[in-house]
């Protein structure tokens, strides 16, 4: 039977003995594979923003309207649902179970998108299968957080994070620059295939349950043996002796089998929610989602062809993404998180202010190189810090919550985007560059900086509370 789970805060033992554990292979490997998760699922995020211009455009399947409509599904409106509900199954019955209903929902329910240009049936099943990549997004950041020691925890994660980049741009755009526009349906079966036969077997069998959350559900037991899996190989590869004894005293958790959701809302936690909700909201509408959605169609204009538009968006996302997290996890925690997100969104606006003006092959290479690096930095510096607001018992939700309703973001920045992109087009889009680098990146930047809280080097169970 499983034990009654108190009502009261108790010592977290088992959090205090993973955060006094020696950084080995062990921690860096489920950091890696929860990444994997990421940067697999999310590579999946952009296929209307890349078939458009080159497949449904010419076909003349819908207009522009449409397809900012059609971003907004998927962006916005079904990441959202994802993030909110799977974060709530993440809470309640594991992270490990989060991220394989994650993945199936992106195996099973994005196929149908192949074989159509119709637009509502590319709505509906875009929007459902997004459901999948809020899920990971509300939850991947948070097992990898759970398993890491503070002092190490920025420099693990950051450079965790430059595996999910690499995944996402090559997995993203090579296949995009095989087969669209001549094969884009096995551009979009790719993805299907590539969750179910690479992921599910790796949530099956290659993560064991977070023992943090397994401790804050009163699960003492199972939360014992993966821990003492952990500890075991932990020792062996370290070299040690033995380990160092744990500090009791500055682990207070709650065990609860619910998820008391009106917490969020409340007192120090609600100001931290309506902060990250106002952030991520402009961050999504603006230098994530306004931008990558039209980035594409901008190359276009510029003249690009399909191989070069997918060749800069390969080398920016995956080398300038993957650099500026490295350059990042070098810091580890010797720089506050809100301040790497302050100077991140400051160089985004730089590096789109000079594209403005210069539109040439090599610019574009270097320009977006820069600003998609910064660009990244800025995402996964918030992901970090928003799963790091929360207690256990929340962090799922919260990050969920926060994260996902910041998908509204996603939801009206393309829609806001694309008006100003086609309206100011006799203008080399200076309405749509200007709503990308002030609301969208500036402002949210100058938020987290100003209004944040201090990460650095602070125990998950001490910041959180």
């Amino acid at each position: 039977m499983t034990p009654e789970v108190p009502t009261a805060t108790g010592v977290g033992r088992i959090a205090a003995r993973i955060d006094r554990l020696p950084l080995t292979w062990a921690q860096w490997r489920l950091a890696l594979i929860s990444q994997v998760f990421w940067g697999v699922i999310i590579a999946a995020d952009g296929i209307p923003a890349k078939v458009y211009p080159f497949v449904w455009l010419p076909q003349h399947a819908f207009g522009m309207g449409a397809f900012s409509l059609l971003l907004a599904m998927q962006f916005g409106v079904g990441i959202l649902i994802g993030e909110y509900l799977i974060g709530i199954v993440a809470d309640k019955w594991g992270r490990r179970t989060a991220l394989l209903i994650s993945t199936l929902a992106i195996g099973l329910l994005m196929w149908p998108t192949a074989f159509t240009s119709n637009f509502v049936v590319l709505m509906v099943f875009f929007g459902l299968s997004a459901i999948g990549l809020g899920g990971v997004l509300s939850t991947n950041v948070v097992y990898m957080g759970e398993i890491i020691p503070p002092q190490h925890r920025g420099r693990v994660m950051l450079a965790s994070q430059v595996l999910a980049v690499a995944v996402y741009g090559v997995l993203s755009n090579v296949p995009a620059m095989l087969w669209v526009p001549g094969h884009y349906v096995l551009f979009i079966f790719f993805y299907c295939v590539v969750s179910l036969v690479v992921l599910v077997p790796l949530a099956l069998w290659a993560m064991p349950e977070s023992p943090r959350w397994l401790e804050a559900h009163g699960r003492h037991e199972e939360a014992e043996r993966v821990l003492a899996r952990l500890e075991a190989e932990c020792l062996r590869r370290s070299g040690l002796a033995s380990l160092p004894e744990p500090d009791l005293s500055r682990y207070p958790v709650v065990a609860s089998r619910h998820v008391p959701m009106r917490e969020l809302f409340q007192g120090e936690y609600g100001r931290r929610s309506l902060i990250l909700l106002v952030a991520w909201i402009l961050g999504y509408s603006g230098m994530i989602y306004g931008f990558g959605g039209y980035e594409p169609l901008l190359l276009k204009s510029f003249g690009m062809t399909p191989d070069e538009t997918f060749g800069i968006i390969l080398v920016s996302s995956t080398f300038g993404g993957g650099i500026g997290l490295a350059m990042c996890s070098m810091l580890g925690e010797r720089v506050e998180r809100r301040m790497v997100i302050l100077v991140s969104a400051l160089i985004t606006v730089a590096m789109l202010a000079v594209l403005y003006y210069v539109h040439t092959l090599t610019a574009a290479y270097v320009l977006i190189t820069l600003s998609w690096g910064a660009t990244v930095v800025w995402l996964f510096s918030m992901y970090n810090y928003t799963a790091a607001s929360y207690p256990t018992r929340l962090r799922a939700t919260g990050t969920g919550l926060t994260d996902g309703v910041g998908h509204l973001g996603a939801a009206f920045g393309p829609i806001i985007a694309g008006w100003l992109f086609t309206s100011t087009a006799a203008f080399g889009h200076a309405g749509w560059f200007a709503y990308v680098m002030v609301p969208g990146a500036l402002i949210p930047g100058l938020i987290i900086a100003w209004f944040g809280i201090n990460q650095r080097r602070a125990v998950l169970e001490q910041i959180s509370t």
